[in-house]
């Protein structure tokens, strides 16, 4: 049986308080900084492109560091370790993406022109609209992009991004609006 994300998210946030108490006496391991590690599911070349699109989806800006710096590929590689059809779909992914950039311009996407890097992936942005040869490169894209605003938003990063204050203590709770209340009871299948 495949590993869940969420049961995934809480093996990894457990792991340096189960190391500390196996080792009393010894700190937890200091947490791993985005791009600092070696990726366990996919080829470095792979994992590298994985951070430039991650960046391409999400760029830095003055709020944060962007798709990479939040730790995308880090997230989509341990997603991977037990899910071999995500892996695939990855693996393929950039393998496409690589493919067809040697095509067109002789390098990896990678070692294309951010120009060039920009250009493709505005053909693929659509997949609705996708020739047909770009049809598998535009389904890539569209799971790349969900996986990325995924990890993002769900980093530290992401988090401080979105402005969220939840899990902070309030002096006083007035209750859920009126409003909000009657829209999510229009919704409610009971």
């Amino acid at each position: 049986m495949a590993t869940t994300r969420r049961e995934m998210l809480v093996q990894i946030a457990a792991a340096p308080l189960v190391a500390a108490q196996q080792h009393p006496g010894h700190a937890p391991a200091k947490p791993v900084t985005a791009g600092a590690r070696k990726p366990r599911t996919f080829t470095q070349h792979e994992y590298d492109t994985l951070r430039v699109l991650s960046d391409l989806i999400l760029p830095p800006d003055e709020k944060s560091g962007g798709g990479a710096a939040a730790g995308t590929a880090e997230f989509l590689d341990v997603m991977a370790v037990g899910d071999a059809e995500l892996r695939a779909r990855f693996t393929g992914g950039v393998a496409w993406l690589d493919h067809e950039m040697r095509e067109r311009h002789g390098k990896t996407f990678r070692e294309c022109t951010p120009a060039e890097q920009k250009a493709m992936l505005d053909r693929l942005a659509w997949r609705e609209k996708a020739p047909a040869e770009l049809r598998a490169g535009a389904a890539f894209f569209a799971l790349m992009r969900q996986w990325t605003v995924d990890a993002f938003y769900s980093s530290p990063q992401g988090v401080k991004d979105l402005g969220y204050v939840g899990n902070t203590a309030v002096a006083e709770f007035s209750g859920c609006p009126d409003d909000v209340v009657k829209t999510l009871l229009e919704r409610s299948p009971v």
